[in-house]
């Protein structure tokens, strides 16, 4: 059994599963974009070379798809009733056309609120500027904790946050800081643009969403409110559970968006096998669906 089809053969899907939001064609034709990986916590020597938070939620090496593999994705294609906050959506970004420079200039102001940002429109969707991520190569996670956002529910200003869920509340209410029972609902989903100048990797977790995380810490009990935390200490206790984890890895070159459930979605970026940087531009919104 190669390793692809040993991570994905045993996966089971329920109602908190991610979805894919294209049509079985548009995947078998986009396929050299995926893979898949597992994950597992950072291990001392990271912790000290990367400055991982404790605990980190880390990905394994990326394994690419084959055809082959096709079938054992099938089940996370989104189905017509798919609410938005479990999709990955895909987009092209006209990056000579789009106002990528006013959209830059405001990212880069000294003063600048990351999630308060100006609505901006790319590729059909509308939402607040979150900011602009850089990320060098070989970077197996991409995020920090920013120091100038104080919305988190754990804070280790300046380390590498490792695989997370998004867990933002704006001043508005807007973000993905809500209970299990509407978080699917009213919950952001984020719009991540590569503008290059080389590729990045998006890892999404497929079966470990929040609201797969709140039925198994806390089954029945629409008022809990999934955090990062909570994964973190449920896999420092039962370390085997990492090993079940499993997780699709997006290639998105310059011009090409995702667009995916940061709330819902255990993910984070990785320059794993990229060999120049890359710059991203975040939009925040509760977009609606747009299937490929």
């Amino acid at each position: 059994m190669d390793e692809a089809t040993r991570l994905l053969a045993p996966l089971r899907i329920d109602a908190g599963s991610l979805r894919l939001d294209c049509s079985s064609e548009w995947l078998e034709e986009h396929l050299g974009r995926f893979s898949v990986c597992g994950v597992r916590l950072a291990d001392g020597v990271e912790d000290q070379a990367y400055d991982y938070a404790e605990d980190a939620v880390v990905p394994t090496d990326p394994v690419p798809l084959r055809s082959a593999h096709l079938p054992l994705l099938a089940g996370f294609i989104a189905g017509p009733l798919t609410p938005p906050g479990l999709c990955v959506g895909f987009a092209e970004v006209a990056l000579d056309r789009e106002p990528m420079p006013e959209i830059l200039a405001e990212a880069r102001r000294p003063d600048f609120r990351p999630h308060d940002g100006t609505v901006r429109t790319l590729a059909g969707h509308r939402g607040r500027l979150v900011g602009l991520l850089s990320a060098e190569p070989g970077m197996r996670t991409t995020t920090r904790m920013d120091a100038r956002i104080s919305q988190y529910s754990e804070y280790f200003p300046g380390k590498l946050v490792g695989m997370h869920y998004d867990n933002v509340l704006t001043d508005r209410g807007e973000g993905e800081r809500f209970s299990r029972s509407v978080r699917a609902q009213l919950s952001d989903r984020r719009g991540l643009c590569n503008i290059g100048p080389g590729d990045r990797l998006l890892v999404l977790g497929l079966n470990m969403t929040a609201l797969q995380l709140s039925d198994r810490l806390r089954p029945g009990d629409g008022q809990h409110v999934p955090d990062t935390r909570q994964l973190r200490t449920l896999l420092r206790n039962e370390p085997s559970g990492a090993a079940g984890i499993v997780c699709l890895v997006v290639r998105l070159a310059p011009g090409e968006m995702a667009v995916f459930p940061a709330g819902n979605s255990l993910h984070d970026g990785s320059m794993t096998g990229c060999r120049l940087p890359s710059e991203a531009v975040v939009i925040a919104g509760r977009f609606p669906r747009l299937r490929r």
